[in-house]
């Protein structure tokens, strides 16, 4: 074997053992979670031309034994205008009252409904031994007229604010089937009621029901507090929906975690894929609003390595991160760590030495974004640019089915299915709402790493 092969396969090796470790803090603090990064390309091939890199950071809330948690502080926003009546207020209701089953007394609860008014049936107050008082308001809602989704979220958000407190898990949660015709309405008026309420120490999770709501204000006002979206095409399935938020409130490690990397000159930051936007700078940064138990959120951020540099430069990033440690009660940090890479001469080897499974997940997070980007077009009336962007979606996802670990493979088949029904569907020249819920769902759990 020669030495230039010898050479590069030592280096990848010492590449994969420090991407594999896992973060610990440098002053050998316990932590609640868990920092992980890899590349794609642990080897590059040199050459003249610039060389992508994609690095992998993966965070996770260690697993937390049952019973022990914060307190919850939740505002349950309930639209009852009257496209709810019949059988979707009931299920509502139904969950609303599961949940409260599941509360404990020192938790904070209150209810909103709202229609063409605002209305407070329950004010912000721990909970006590009034659980079945506070069950019998649930049954006593009906419905009513319009939807002023925009008031009800805001009154939900001063409900919170009077047991706003870090010692608590601060969330509103809004189920709705309609539209905001009510006061402020648009997209992204509701996005900065959401980015507003986030910068109070407070989370939109939202709710979707049928298929008449606008799931793209409902997305935007969850993404912009880093909160859950659910679509609710049954509303049978609705108190499973309310245990699995519940369940993810009940188990959170950390919060406000803000993850930052900084790349060194002939490294260029490009994009966090699966996110509209774009680095300008050899510094980039993304918060994560939580953390639960045993959740995995995962960020890929996008490199071009400069031809100057390569051969020479290994450390191509350092990652640092902080966050709120839910389990002691206050800040934490994870010291800086570097991600490195090889170089080699030899061709073949770099082809051989590439992370299958990474270079498939980044495909699949990049097309989040490419998702939206058709459902755009069909939006606005463009169907064969609708049309045309899923076959450049279809192309780029097959590209790389084949080298896929069958993981990566299993999510890619069902990727590749949603843009084919979505194609059999704009055959009839525009999208069917069920089918436009289904892609939205989707970009939005990729591109928020749920």
């Amino acid at each position: 074997m020669d030495k230039i092969r010898i050479k590069s396969m030592l280096a990848l090796g010492a590449v994969m053992l420090a991407g594999m470790n896992p973060f610990v803090s440098g002053h050998g603090d316990i932590l609640p979670l868990k920092v992980k990064t890899e590349v794609d390309r642990p080897l590059i091939h040199q050459s003249k031309d610039e060389q992508k890199v994609v690095i992998k950071i993966e965070v996770t809330g260690e697993q937390m034994p049952v019973g022990e948690r914060m307190p919850l502080n939740l505002a349950i926003v309930l639209d009852r205008s009257g496209s709810m009546s019949g059988g979707k207020l009931e299920q509502a209701k139904q969950a609303a009252e599961m949940l409260v089953d599941q509360l404990e007394s020192d938790d904070v609860l209150s209810l909103v409904v709202y229609e063409s008014e605002v209305e407070v049936v329950l004010s912000a107050g721990r909970i006590g031994k009034r659980h079945a008082e506070i069950k019998r308001l649930i049954r006593r809602i009906e419905t009513g007229g319009s939807t002023a989704l925009y008031g009800g979220v805001e009154k939900g958000g001063e409900e919170l604010s009077e047991f706003l407190s870090k010692e608590r898990i601060n969330r509103v949660i809004l189920l709705s089937d309609g539209i905001a015709n009510v006061g402020p309405g648009s997209n992204r008026e509701i996005a900065q009621l959401g980015s507003r309420l986030a910068r109070e120490g407070m989370s939109v999770t939202t709710i979707g029901l049928g298929g008449d709501y606008n799931e793209a204000l409902m997305t935007a006002l969850a993404e912009a507090s880093d909160a859950n979206y659910y679509y609710v095409a049954d509303v049978e399935t609705l108190p499973e929906v309310f245990r699995n938020e519940l369940g993810e409130l009940k188990s959170l490690v950390a919060r406000d975690f803000v993850i930052e990397i900084r790349c060194p000159k002939g490294v260029r930051p490009i994009r966090f894929l699966g996110r509209p936007d774009e680095l300008k700078s050899q510094t980039g940064s993304l918060t994560f609003g939580t953390l639960a138990s045993g959740q995995t959120r995962e960020l890929f951020l996008e490199c071009e390595v400069s031809p100057e540099v390569q051969g020479s430069l290994t450390e191509i990033a350092v990652v640092s991160a902080a966050f709120e440690d839910l389990k002691q009660g206050k800040r934490a940090r994870i010291d800086d760590r570097t991600v490195v890479v090889g170089y080699t001469e030899d061709s073949e080897l770099a082809g051989k030495s590439v992370n299958q499974a990474i270079r498939a997940e980044s495909v699949i997070y990049a097309n989040a974004v490419e998702t939206e980007r058709t459902l755009s077009y069909a939006d606005s009336g463009d169907i064969e640019a609708s049309r045309a962007n899923i076959v450049k979606q279809k192309a780029e996802l097959n590209a790389v089915y084949a080298a896929a670990p069958e993981a990566q493979k299993a999510t890619l088949r069902e990727e590749i299915s949603a843009l084919e029904d979505t194609e059999k569907d704009l055959e009839s020249d525009s999208l069917s709402k069920e089918q436009r819920k289904k892609l939205s769902i989707g970009s939005f759990l990729k591109r928020n790493a749920k």
